[in-house]
Protein backbone atom coordinates (compact mmCIF):
# COMPACT_ATOMS: atom_id res chain seq x y z
CA UNK A 1 0.00 0.00 0.00
CA UNK A 2 1.44 3.23 -0.65
CA UNK A 3 0.52 6.30 1.60
CA UNK A 4 1.70 10.16 0.64
CA UNK A 5 3.13 12.98 2.90
CA UNK A 6 2.64 16.63 2.69
CA UNK A 7 3.35 19.11 4.13
CA UNK A 8 -0.05 19.37 6.24
CA UNK A 9 -1.05 15.51 6.87
CA UNK A 10 -0.93 12.01 5.64
CA UNK A 11 -2.90 11.45 2.96
CA UNK A 12 -4.28 7.61 1.98
CA UNK A 13 -3.56 6.80 -1.98
CA UNK A 14 -4.17 4.15 -4.26
CA UNK A 15 -2.23 0.52 -3.71
CA UNK A 16 0.58 -0.27 -6.04
CA UNK A 17 4.16 0.61 -5.99
CA UNK A 18 6.17 2.17 -8.31
CA UNK A 19 7.17 0.58 -11.77
CA UNK A 20 10.55 -1.14 -12.40
CA UNK A 21 13.65 1.08 -12.84
CA UNK A 22 16.91 -0.71 -13.49
CA UNK A 23 19.53 0.76 -11.59
CA UNK A 24 21.67 3.65 -13.12
CA UNK A 25 20.08 3.08 -16.26
CA UNK A 26 16.50 5.36 -15.63
CA UNK A 27 15.98 7.45 -18.75
CA UNK A 28 16.24 10.91 -16.31
CA UNK A 29 19.84 11.08 -15.59
CA UNK A 30 21.23 13.78 -13.14
CA UNK A 31 22.74 15.53 -13.40
CA UNK A 32 21.93 16.03 -17.46
CA UNK A 33 24.63 14.51 -19.94
CA UNK A 34 26.10 12.79 -16.58
CA UNK A 35 28.46 9.37 -17.90
CA UNK A 36 27.32 6.16 -17.22
CA UNK A 37 30.57 5.78 -14.66
CA UNK A 38 31.23 9.05 -13.26
CA UNK A 39 33.37 8.02 -10.37
CA UNK A 40 35.81 5.50 -11.26
CA UNK A 41 36.27 1.68 -12.56
CA UNK A 42 37.01 -1.07 -10.61
CA UNK A 43 39.93 -3.29 -11.33
CA UNK A 44 37.09 -5.49 -13.09
CA UNK A 45 35.93 -2.77 -15.24
CA UNK A 46 32.85 -2.62 -13.35
CA UNK A 47 31.63 1.20 -12.36
CA UNK A 48 32.17 2.31 -9.04
CA UNK A 49 30.64 4.65 -6.77
CA UNK A 50 27.33 6.22 -6.83
CA UNK A 51 25.08 5.88 -10.04
CA UNK A 52 24.27 8.73 -12.53
CA UNK A 53 20.80 9.51 -12.99
CA UNK A 54 17.73 8.68 -11.66
CA UNK A 55 16.85 5.38 -10.00
CA UNK A 56 12.97 5.44 -11.77
CA UNK A 57 11.21 8.01 -14.14
CA UNK A 58 8.88 9.06 -11.51
CA UNK A 59 9.73 11.19 -8.35
CA UNK A 60 9.24 8.65 -6.01
CA UNK A 61 11.14 5.40 -6.83
CA UNK A 62 10.28 2.24 -4.34
CA UNK A 63 10.93 -0.59 -6.96
CA UNK A 64 12.70 -3.66 -6.22
CA UNK A 65 12.57 -2.62 -2.51
CA UNK A 66 10.59 -5.54 -0.26
CA UNK A 67 8.15 -2.80 1.17
CA UNK A 68 5.33 -3.87 3.38
CA UNK A 69 3.70 0.06 2.66
CA UNK A 70 4.98 2.51 0.82
CA UNK A 71 4.38 6.21 2.16
CA UNK A 72 5.65 9.12 -0.28
CA UNK A 73 6.93 12.25 1.44
CA UNK A 74 7.38 15.49 0.21
CA UNK A 75 7.48 19.05 0.80
CA UNK A 76 9.04 21.18 3.36
CA UNK A 77 7.44 19.53 6.59
CA UNK A 78 10.14 17.92 9.37
CA UNK A 79 10.96 14.23 8.29
CA UNK A 80 11.03 12.96 11.63
CA UNK A 81 7.28 12.81 12.23
CA UNK A 82 6.71 11.01 8.99
CA UNK A 83 9.47 8.50 10.39
CA UNK A 84 8.11 7.78 13.78
CA UNK A 85 4.71 6.80 12.30
CA UNK A 86 6.02 4.28 9.76
CA UNK A 87 5.45 0.72 11.34
CA UNK A 88 8.85 -2.26 10.72
CA UNK A 89 9.01 -3.23 7.26
CA UNK A 90 7.23 0.14 5.62
CA UNK A 91 9.40 2.37 3.09
CA UNK A 92 9.56 6.19 3.08
CA UNK A 93 10.05 7.05 -0.56
CA UNK A 94 11.59 10.96 -0.53
CA UNK A 95 10.34 13.16 -3.81
CA UNK A 96 13.00 15.76 -4.93
CA UNK A 97 14.02 17.97 -2.23
CA UNK A 98 16.53 18.60 0.97
CA UNK A 99 15.67 17.21 4.32
CA UNK A 100 16.61 17.32 7.20
CA UNK A 101 17.54 14.76 9.78
CA UNK A 102 15.50 11.49 10.80
CA UNK A 103 15.44 9.01 12.80
CA UNK A 104 14.27 5.59 11.60
CA UNK A 105 12.47 2.92 13.55
CA UNK A 106 13.12 -0.90 13.66
CA UNK A 107 13.12 -2.17 9.83
CA UNK A 108 12.14 0.90 8.25
CA UNK A 109 13.96 2.27 4.60
CA UNK A 110 14.33 5.48 3.49
CA UNK A 111 14.43 5.27 -0.07
CA UNK A 112 15.05 8.51 -2.76
CA UNK A 113 14.85 8.63 -6.62
CA UNK A 114 19.13 9.39 -6.27
CA UNK A 115 21.86 11.22 -4.59
CA UNK A 116 21.43 14.12 -7.16
CA UNK A 117 18.00 15.23 -5.96
CA UNK A 118 17.15 13.74 -2.55
CA UNK A 119 18.96 15.40 0.05
CA UNK A 120 18.79 14.38 4.07
CA UNK A 121 21.26 16.32 7.15
CA UNK A 122 21.69 12.78 8.95
CA UNK A 123 20.01 9.26 9.14
CA UNK A 124 19.92 7.10 12.13
CA UNK A 125 18.62 3.74 11.95
CA UNK A 126 17.42 1.48 15.07
CA UNK A 127 18.14 -1.82 15.29
CA UNK A 128 16.09 -4.54 13.16
CA UNK A 129 16.25 -6.39 10.29
CA UNK A 130 15.81 -5.31 6.67
CA UNK A 131 16.23 -1.46 7.01
CA UNK A 132 17.15 -0.30 2.85
CA UNK A 133 18.85 3.24 2.70
CA UNK A 134 18.45 4.33 -1.32
CA UNK A 135 18.99 6.22 -3.87
CA UNK A 136 20.01 10.20 -1.90
CA UNK A 137 22.48 11.85 -0.83
CA UNK A 138 23.37 12.48 3.14
CA UNK A 139 25.49 15.85 4.29
CA UNK A 140 26.55 17.17 7.16
CA UNK A 141 25.66 14.05 9.81
CA UNK A 142 26.59 10.80 8.77
CA UNK A 143 24.37 7.68 8.95
CA UNK A 144 24.77 5.60 12.46
CA UNK A 145 23.78 2.27 12.81
CA UNK A 146 22.22 1.33 15.93
CA UNK A 147 23.45 -2.19 18.12
CA UNK A 148 21.64 -5.36 16.12
CA UNK A 149 20.46 -3.06 13.26
CA UNK A 150 20.71 -4.77 9.84
CA UNK A 151 21.13 -2.74 7.17
CA UNK A 152 21.87 -2.27 2.97
CA UNK A 153 22.82 1.12 1.62
CA UNK A 154 22.67 1.31 -2.20
CA UNK A 155 23.20 4.14 -4.71
CA UNK A 156 24.20 6.61 -1.56
CA UNK A 157 26.45 9.29 -1.40
CA UNK A 158 27.60 10.37 2.37
CA UNK A 159 29.36 13.37 2.35
CA UNK A 160 30.95 16.01 4.44
CA UNK A 161 29.94 14.11 8.01
CA UNK A 162 31.05 15.80 11.25
CA UNK A 163 32.25 12.69 12.62
CA UNK A 164 32.09 9.46 10.74
CA UNK A 165 30.29 8.65 7.73
CA UNK A 166 28.70 5.55 8.34
CA UNK A 167 29.08 3.87 11.56
CA UNK A 168 28.05 0.57 13.17
CA UNK A 169 26.74 -0.17 16.66
CA UNK A 170 27.73 -3.27 18.77
CA UNK A 171 26.69 -7.10 16.23
CA UNK A 172 25.46 -4.81 13.24
CA UNK A 173 25.40 -5.98 9.58
CA UNK A 174 25.87 -3.40 7.03
CA UNK A 175 25.98 -3.85 3.17
CA UNK A 176 27.48 -1.14 1.23
CA UNK A 177 26.47 -1.28 -2.44
CA UNK A 178 27.67 1.25 -5.00
CA UNK A 179 28.02 4.22 -2.96
CA UNK A 180 30.78 6.57 -1.84
CA UNK A 181 31.47 8.17 1.65
CA UNK A 182 33.53 11.49 1.18
CA UNK A 183 35.21 13.99 3.13
CA UNK A 184 34.25 12.44 6.93
CA UNK A 185 35.44 14.60 9.76
CA UNK A 186 36.76 11.15 11.32
CA UNK A 187 36.32 7.48 10.29
CA UNK A 188 35.06 7.14 6.82
CA UNK A 189 33.33 4.07 8.16
CA UNK A 190 34.26 2.06 11.31
CA UNK A 191 32.51 -0.95 12.48
CA UNK A 192 33.35 -1.32 15.95
CA UNK A 193 32.21 -4.67 17.92
CA UNK A 194 30.06 -5.38 14.74
CA UNK A 195 29.09 -8.31 13.01
CA UNK A 196 29.38 -8.17 9.24
CA UNK A 197 29.96 -5.60 7.02
CA UNK A 198 30.37 -5.77 2.90
CA UNK A 199 31.73 -2.80 1.01
CA UNK A 200 30.98 -3.44 -2.76
CA UNK A 201 31.49 -1.24 -5.99
CA UNK A 202 32.11 1.79 -3.75
CA UNK A 203 34.46 4.27 -2.61
CA UNK A 204 35.43 5.86 0.50
CA UNK A 205 37.59 9.05 -0.02
CA UNK A 206 38.63 11.99 1.61
CA UNK A 207 38.49 11.23 5.36
CA UNK A 208 40.67 12.96 7.79
CA UNK A 209 40.61 9.89 9.92
CA UNK A 210 41.45 6.27 8.71
CA UNK A 211 38.84 5.25 5.76
CA UNK A 212 37.68 1.55 6.73
CA UNK A 213 38.26 0.59 10.19
CA UNK A 214 36.72 -3.05 11.31
CA UNK A 215 38.18 -4.20 14.91
CA UNK A 216 36.76 -6.31 17.54
CA UNK A 217 37.72 -4.43 20.83
CA UNK A 218 39.62 -7.95 22.16
CA UNK A 219 41.70 -8.33 19.53
CA UNK A 220 43.17 -11.54 19.87
CA UNK A 221 40.83 -12.21 22.78
CA UNK A 222 37.56 -12.15 20.62
CA UNK A 223 35.42 -14.92 20.62
CA UNK A 224 33.71 -14.16 17.02
CA UNK A 225 35.62 -11.50 14.58
CA UNK A 226 34.25 -8.45 12.88
CA UNK A 227 33.26 -9.89 9.06
CA UNK A 228 34.15 -8.20 6.38
CA UNK A 229 34.02 -8.34 2.65
CA UNK A 230 35.34 -5.68 0.13
CA UNK A 231 35.07 -6.21 -3.38
CA UNK A 232 35.83 -3.98 -6.64
CA UNK A 233 36.04 -0.82 -4.47
CA UNK A 234 38.35 2.05 -3.78
CA UNK A 235 39.57 3.68 -0.89
CA UNK A 236 41.35 6.65 -1.27
CA UNK A 237 42.91 9.69 0.12
CA UNK A 238 42.30 9.17 3.77
CA UNK A 239 44.27 9.46 6.72
CA UNK A 240 45.86 7.99 9.17
CA UNK A 241 45.35 4.40 7.21
CA UNK A 242 43.16 3.96 4.35
CA UNK A 243 42.10 0.31 5.68
CA UNK A 244 42.68 -1.15 9.89
CA UNK A 245 41.98 -4.65 10.94
CA UNK A 246 41.85 -5.62 14.18
CA UNK A 247 40.15 -9.06 15.77
CA UNK A 248 38.73 -9.42 11.98
CA UNK A 249 38.14 -11.45 9.49
CA UNK A 250 38.46 -9.92 5.40
CA UNK A 251 38.35 -11.37 2.38
CA UNK A 252 39.30 -7.89 -0.61
CA UNK A 253 39.33 -8.74 -4.29
CA UNK A 254 39.73 -5.96 -6.91
CA UNK A 255 40.41 -3.72 -4.44
CA UNK A 256 42.71 -0.44 -4.27
CA UNK A 257 43.90 1.52 -1.33
CA UNK A 258 45.71 4.43 -2.39
CA UNK A 259 46.72 8.07 -2.57
CA UNK A 260 46.53 8.49 1.78
CA UNK A 261 48.77 11.60 2.70
CA UNK A 262 50.48 13.01 5.72
CA UNK A 263 48.18 13.22 9.06
CA UNK A 264 49.73 16.45 10.16
CA UNK A 265 53.45 15.39 10.29
CA UNK A 266 52.43 11.36 10.12
CA UNK A 267 53.04 9.70 7.17
CA UNK A 268 49.52 7.46 6.53
CA UNK A 269 49.78 4.07 5.31
CA UNK A 270 47.74 1.80 3.14
CA UNK A 271 46.06 -1.47 4.89
CA UNK A 272 47.18 -2.99 8.69
CA UNK A 273 46.35 -6.17 9.73
CA UNK A 274 46.80 -7.03 13.87
CA UNK A 275 45.24 -7.95 16.70
CA UNK A 276 45.08 -11.85 15.15
CA UNK A 277 43.34 -10.94 12.21
CA UNK A 278 43.02 -12.71 9.11
CA UNK A 279 43.45 -11.06 5.57
CA UNK A 280 42.50 -13.15 2.52
CA UNK A 281 43.30 -10.75 -0.94
CA UNK A 282 42.99 -11.08 -4.97
CA UNK A 283 43.90 -8.50 -6.98
CA UNK A 284 44.83 -5.96 -4.44
CA UNK A 285 46.98 -3.03 -5.42
CA UNK A 286 48.05 -0.47 -2.70
CA UNK A 287 49.96 2.58 -4.07
CA UNK A 288 51.46 5.46 -3.11
CA UNK A 289 50.53 5.84 0.12
CA UNK A 290 52.98 8.55 2.56
CA UNK A 291 53.59 5.51 4.98
CA UNK A 292 53.49 1.81 4.71
CA UNK A 293 51.94 0.03 1.81
CA UNK A 294 50.85 -3.35 3.64
CA UNK A 295 51.66 -3.68 7.66
CA UNK A 296 50.93 -7.39 9.05
CA UNK A 297 51.41 -7.44 12.84
CA UNK A 298 50.24 -10.34 14.96
CA UNK A 299 47.85 -11.63 12.05
CA UNK A 300 47.51 -13.78 9.25
CA UNK A 301 47.49 -12.89 5.96
CA UNK A 302 47.42 -14.51 2.13
CA UNK A 303 47.45 -12.36 -0.73
CA UNK A 304 47.12 -13.32 -4.52
CA UNK A 305 44.61 -16.13 -4.32
CA UNK A 306 43.31 -17.99 -7.19
CA UNK A 307 45.98 -16.69 -9.65
CA UNK A 308 45.24 -13.28 -9.20
CA UNK A 309 48.37 -11.23 -7.70
CA UNK A 310 48.50 -8.28 -6.24
CA UNK A 311 50.70 -4.64 -6.34
CA UNK A 312 52.21 -2.74 -3.55
CA UNK A 313 54.01 0.35 -5.00
CA UNK A 314 54.98 3.67 -3.94
CA UNK A 315 54.93 3.48 0.11
CA UNK A 316 57.07 3.37 3.03
CA UNK A 317 57.87 0.60 3.30
CA UNK A 318 56.17 -1.58 0.57
CA UNK A 319 55.32 -4.19 3.11
CA UNK A 320 56.33 -5.13 6.79
CA UNK A 321 55.66 -8.41 8.80
CA UNK A 322 56.07 -9.28 12.02
CA UNK A 323 55.42 -10.66 15.12
CA UNK A 324 53.25 -13.29 13.68
CA UNK A 325 53.60 -16.92 15.40
CA UNK A 326 53.58 -20.27 13.98
CA UNK A 327 49.53 -20.54 13.72
CA UNK A 328 49.49 -17.07 11.81
CA UNK A 329 50.84 -17.89 8.57
CA UNK A 330 51.27 -15.35 6.13
CA UNK A 331 51.77 -16.52 2.27
CA UNK A 332 52.55 -13.67 -0.25
CA UNK A 333 52.32 -14.64 -4.03
CA UNK A 334 52.65 -13.35 -7.60
CA UNK A 335 53.01 -9.87 -5.79
CA UNK A 336 55.06 -7.02 -7.44
CA UNK A 337 56.58 -4.74 -4.88
CA UNK A 338 58.19 -1.30 -7.17
CA UNK A 339 59.17 1.47 -6.78
CA UNK A 340 58.66 1.78 -2.95
CA UNK A 341 61.01 3.63 -0.70
CA UNK A 342 63.48 2.70 1.66
CA UNK A 343 62.51 -0.94 2.08
CA UNK A 344 60.39 -2.88 -0.26
CA UNK A 345 59.76 -5.78 2.04
CA UNK A 346 61.01 -5.86 5.54
CA UNK A 347 60.40 -9.13 7.95
CA UNK A 348 60.91 -8.79 11.94
CA UNK A 349 59.95 -9.43 15.04
CA UNK A 350 60.54 -13.60 15.68
CA UNK A 351 57.72 -13.73 13.19
CA UNK A 352 57.18 -17.48 11.81
CA UNK A 353 55.18 -19.05 8.94
CA UNK A 354 56.28 -16.48 6.05
CA UNK A 355 56.00 -17.75 2.82
CA UNK A 356 57.30 -15.68 -0.39
CA UNK A 357 56.43 -17.29 -4.18
CA UNK A 358 57.14 -15.93 -7.61
CA UNK A 359 57.12 -12.45 -6.14
CA UNK A 360 59.57 -9.30 -8.00
CA UNK A 361 60.75 -6.49 -5.39
CA UNK A 362 62.40 -3.69 -7.99
CA UNK A 363 63.06 -0.32 -8.14
CA UNK A 364 63.09 0.65 -4.50
CA UNK A 365 63.82 3.94 -3.77
CA UNK A 366 66.64 5.04 -2.04
CA UNK A 367 65.08 7.14 0.84
CA UNK A 368 66.07 8.33 4.52
CA UNK A 369 64.48 5.75 7.13
CA UNK A 370 64.56 5.75 10.69
CA UNK A 371 67.23 2.96 11.48
CA UNK A 372 68.98 1.54 14.49
CA UNK A 373 72.87 1.47 14.61
CA UNK A 374 75.01 0.60 18.02
CA UNK A 375 72.01 0.50 19.78
CA UNK A 376 71.02 4.35 18.40
CA UNK A 377 68.26 5.32 16.34
CA UNK A 378 69.09 8.37 13.71
CA UNK A 379 67.93 8.79 10.28
CA UNK A 380 69.95 7.19 7.44
CA UNK A 381 69.32 6.69 3.55
CA UNK A 382 67.96 3.16 2.73
CA UNK A 383 67.13 1.54 -0.49
CA UNK A 384 66.94 -2.64 0.42
CA UNK A 385 64.85 -4.91 -1.28
CA UNK A 386 64.38 -7.08 1.62
CA UNK A 387 65.24 -6.53 5.34
CA UNK A 388 65.34 -9.51 7.29
CA UNK A 389 65.51 -8.81 10.69
CA UNK A 390 64.64 -10.50 14.19
CA UNK A 391 64.93 -14.01 13.52
CA UNK A 392 62.26 -13.77 11.01
CA UNK A 393 60.99 -17.33 10.10
CA UNK A 394 60.62 -17.28 5.41
CA UNK A 395 60.61 -19.55 2.65
CA UNK A 396 61.37 -18.06 -0.18
CA UNK A 397 61.11 -18.92 -4.00
CA UNK A 398 60.71 -17.74 -7.04
CA UNK A 399 61.82 -13.90 -6.56
CA UNK A 400 63.33 -11.55 -8.37
CA UNK A 401 65.02 -8.42 -7.20
CA UNK A 402 66.32 -5.89 -9.74
CA UNK A 403 67.01 -2.00 -9.50
CA UNK A 404 66.74 -1.56 -5.62
CA UNK A 405 68.27 1.04 -3.71
CA UNK A 406 69.95 2.62 -7.20
CA UNK A 407 67.91 6.14 -7.51
CA UNK A 408 66.55 8.41 -4.88
CA UNK A 409 63.17 9.34 -4.68
CA UNK A 410 64.37 12.91 -3.64
CA UNK A 411 66.59 15.13 -5.33
CA UNK A 412 68.52 16.23 -2.25
CA UNK A 413 69.02 12.52 -1.32
CA UNK A 414 72.38 10.45 -2.50
CA UNK A 415 71.59 7.02 -3.32
CA UNK A 416 73.70 4.69 -0.77
CA UNK A 417 74.57 1.32 -1.69
CA UNK A 418 73.78 -1.62 0.70
CA UNK A 419 72.38 -4.85 0.13
CA UNK A 420 69.65 -6.39 -1.94
CA UNK A 421 68.86 -9.04 0.46
CA UNK A 422 70.43 -7.53 4.00
CA UNK A 423 69.30 -10.12 6.82
CA UNK A 424 70.39 -8.69 10.28
CA UNK A 425 71.88 -11.61 12.58
CA UNK A 426 70.20 -15.14 12.64
CA UNK A 427 67.07 -15.89 10.62
CA UNK A 428 64.41 -17.82 12.08
CA UNK A 429 64.76 -22.60 12.26
CA UNK A 430 63.99 -23.97 8.68
CA UNK A 431 64.37 -20.58 7.09
CA UNK A 432 65.09 -21.58 2.99
CA UNK A 433 65.63 -19.65 0.18
CA UNK A 434 64.84 -20.91 -3.48
CA UNK A 435 64.86 -19.56 -7.49
CA UNK A 436 66.04 -15.95 -6.58
CA UNK A 437 67.34 -13.97 -9.04
CA UNK A 438 69.51 -10.71 -9.05
CA UNK A 439 69.56 -8.39 -11.95
CA UNK A 440 69.35 -4.37 -13.04
CA UNK A 441 72.37 -3.63 -10.60
CA UNK A 442 71.36 -6.23 -7.30
CA UNK A 443 73.44 -8.38 -8.55
CA UNK A 444 76.41 -6.36 -7.23
CA UNK A 445 74.63 -5.60 -4.13
CA UNK A 446 73.99 -9.45 -3.29
CA UNK A 447 72.83 -10.99 -0.35
CA UNK A 448 74.47 -9.67 2.93
CA UNK A 449 73.99 -11.89 6.42
CA UNK A 450 75.66 -8.92 9.07
CA UNK A 451 76.22 -9.44 12.55
CA UNK A 452 76.26 -13.44 12.29
CA UNK A 453 77.64 -15.03 15.66
CA UNK A 454 79.90 -18.19 15.45
CA UNK A 455 77.47 -21.27 14.84
CA UNK A 456 74.60 -18.58 14.18
CA UNK A 457 71.99 -19.69 11.70
CA UNK A 458 71.67 -18.41 8.00
CA UNK A 459 68.44 -19.79 5.71
CA UNK A 460 69.09 -22.92 3.94
CA UNK A 461 70.01 -21.91 0.22
CA UNK A 462 69.36 -23.98 -2.64
CA UNK A 463 71.81 -23.93 -5.43
CA UNK A 464 69.75 -21.27 -8.01
CA UNK A 465 70.58 -18.66 -5.17
CA UNK A 466 73.14 -16.05 -5.35
CA UNK A 467 75.87 -16.88 -2.58
CA UNK A 468 74.96 -15.41 0.56
CA UNK A 469 77.73 -13.03 2.09
CA UNK A 470 78.21 -13.34 5.89
CA UNK A 471 80.19 -11.40 8.74
CA UNK A 472 80.01 -11.35 12.44
CA UNK A 473 79.94 -7.83 12.16
CA UNK A 474 77.27 -4.86 11.78
CA UNK A 475 77.80 -3.54 8.16
CA UNK A 476 74.30 -1.32 7.87
CA UNK A 477 72.29 0.21 9.88
CA UNK A 478 68.75 -1.63 10.45
CA UNK A 479 65.38 0.26 9.27
CA UNK A 480 62.81 0.37 12.69
CA UNK A 481 59.73 -1.67 11.50
CA UNK A 482 56.26 0.13 11.35
CA UNK A 483 53.69 0.77 14.07
CA UNK A 484 50.45 -0.66 13.80
CA UNK A 485 48.27 2.60 13.97
CA UNK A 486 45.74 3.41 17.15
CA UNK A 487 42.74 4.09 17.19
CA UNK A 488 41.44 7.46 17.08
CA UNK A 489 40.35 8.59 20.56
CA UNK A 490 36.54 9.01 21.31
CA UNK A 491 35.19 12.47 19.98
Amino acid sequence: MIKAWNQAALVLTAAAVLGPAALGCASDPEPKGASACPDARAASGACIGVPAGALCDGDFCAASVDCAEVIEFAGDAALSPAAAAARPGACIALGPGVYGPVALPPGVSLLGRGAGSVSVAAVSLAAGDGAVLRGLTVREGGVALAAGARVRIEAVRVTGSASDGVTLGLGAWLDVVESAIEGSARYGLSAFDADRVSVVRSIVSGSRGPGLWAQCTGGCDCEAQVELEVEDAILRDNKVVGVSLVGARAAMSRVEVSGNGLSGFDPSGGVSVSGCSTLDAAALRVADNSGFGLLIDRASASLGLDGEGFEVSGNQPGIWIQNTTPEQAVALRGGVLEKNRAIGLGMSGDARGIIIDGMRIAGTFADSAVVSAGGEHSQEVVGDGVSWQERAQASISGLVLSGNGLESSNPSISPSRRASVLIDGDVGPDSRIAAVTLEGGDEAAGIVQQRLPAGGVSPLRATDVPRITTSPDALFSVPLAPLAPAALEAP
